[in-house]
């Protein structure tokens, strides 16, 4: 394998784990943008599903080699993103405060 191609296959699975990331961040805030607090219609829905379209993409592409048709690709696409959510279902994503916007204020919700 040639540096390029290290390299493109290494922002590959950047690219995948960006995606996931997203991901989680969306199903997790109840399928808005997590940045956003009002309701954004179907476009996190959808980027959640072209995230999981993309990532099994890039798993029948990266196997390509190992391969014989279009039946083991296929089930790459499929099993994929499932396996991976599989994996990270007990992740929680949470927000951070920056150290920029000074002392934090008290929690009116703390115990």
């Amino acid at each position: 394998m040639h540096l390029i191609e290290a390299a493109a296959w290494g922002m590959a699975g950047g690219l995948a784990a960006a995606l996931l990331s997203l991901s989680a961040a969306v199903v997790a805030a109840g399928f808005t943008w997590p940045w956003r607090a009002d309701r954004d219609g179907m476009w996190p829905r959808l980027s959640v599903t072209a995230a999981g379209l993309v990532i099994g993409a890039l798993a029948a592409v990266a196997a390509a080699a190992q391969v014989s048709g279009w039946w083991p690709a296929f089930l790459l696409g499929l099993s994929v993103p499932s396996a991976v959510r599989g994996a990270l279902w007990r992740v929680e994503v949470t927000g951070r405060r920056s150290a920029i916007a000074g002392p934090a204020e008290p929690d009116d919700h703390a115990a």
